[in-house]
């Protein structure tokens, strides 16, 4: 009887747990939107690299039609309360750049030893790059 009440405690504990998790996020990205609402030409794009036993990763990129990045946010961590973090070291540069310069530092790493984060930013610029351009193939046609 005691460990179903410890198993059911745990579960309410990992319930409320998420949904502070989940609130959170939305805030975040609900800023990240903000800021270019209203706006055409710039996209949002994000990479979630999930880790079993390690820390996992959210990157959000907004870029623009000529695929200049304009904000970088990572999210990085194991605990629910881990925050959005801006990265200014990506604003400004090309997502081809983003993504040649985070693909060659991994390379130290070896594909499956790359940090989440690495993995999440890698993924949020291929999305960006692949979208972008199909976007503007389209519009071409």
């Amino acid at each position: 009887m005691k460990l179903a009440i410890i198993l059911c405690a745990i579960l309410v504990v990992q319930y409320v747990l998420s949904l502070i998790q989940i609130k959170s996020y939305k805030k975040n990205i609900d800023n990240i939107v903000r800021d270019y609402k209203g706006e055409d030409g710039y996209f949002m794009f994000s990479g979630m690299e999930r880790g079993k036993f390690r820390p996992g990763a959210i990157a959000v990129l907004v870029v623009d039609q000529d695929y200049m990045v304009h904000e970088c946010h990572m999210l990085k961590g194991m605990s629910v309360f881990t925050k959005f973090k801006p990265l200014e070291s990506y604003k400004g540069k090309h997502v081809g750049e983003l993504v040649n310069q985070v693909h060659d530092n991994a390379e130290a790493y070896g594909k499956k030893q790359m940090p989440a984060f690495k993995k999440a930013l890698l993924k949020a610029g291929e999305n960006a790059l692949l979208t972008i351009s199909k976007n503007k193939i389209s519009m071409e046609a």
